[in-house]
């Protein structure tokens, strides 16, 4: 198993975590403590690498990221050691869902769900729930019933799904698809 020699943008809850520092000479270790600090809005939690020689090794067991929440979180490792602190690093880390274990799991964008909502009403097919969302989503109480309204949003909502899909697309090394026919 290859170890990443930095902090992986994309982690899953419920796998084992573990990336090496080895590029962090002035702070080697076990003379400085590597300590992560992960925040988001809804949760947090904390991981200190042990010392591999003079290197950082981050190693999470499964059973601890399992109760990881979801989401994106704003990280800052700092080296530390009896008497001194310093931020070494910062980023930004996505916890994805555990497939494995997890019921539910919805992966559309709010866009996407927007946007099938949306087809839903025209249809006449949406539920109340999806008319809730609709309504609350744009702070309009009666849009989900007006349909030329729904009309206009779907096309903004065509247009962002597609843009999800290029960049998508783009990531996997495919072409972008631009070709959008908007009924007004």
């Amino acid at each position: 198993m290859d170890i990443p020699s930095n902090e992986p943008s994309t982690l899953r809850a419920g796998d084992t975590w573990a990336w090496k520092r080895a590029d962090l000479t002035d702070y080697p270790a076990p003379t400085w403590a590597l300590k992560y600090y992960f925040r988001n809005a809804a949760a947090k939690f904390s991981i200190t690498a042990a010392a591999d020689g003079a290197a950082h090794a981050v190693s999470v067991a499964m059973a601890t990221t399992a109760a990881y929440t979801v989401g994106h979180y704003d990280w800052i490792a700092v080296a530390e050691s009896a008497t001194e602190r310093y931020e070494v690093d910062t980023g930004r880390l996505q916890v994805l869902p555990n497939l494995a274990t997890d019921v539910v799991y919805d992966a559309r964008s709010f866009a996407r769900k927007m946007l099938d909502y949306i087809e839903a009403a025209l249809l006449n097919r949406a539920t109340g729930d999806q008319l809730d969302v609709i309504n609350a989503a744009l702070a309009d109480r009666s849009i989900a019933r007006d349909k030329s309204g729904l009309m206009q949003l779907r096309t903004q909502f065509k247009l962002e799904v597609k843009a999800e899909e290029n960049r998508e697309r783009a990531k996997n090394g495919g072409a972008a698809r631009n070709r959008l026919v908007a009924v007004l």
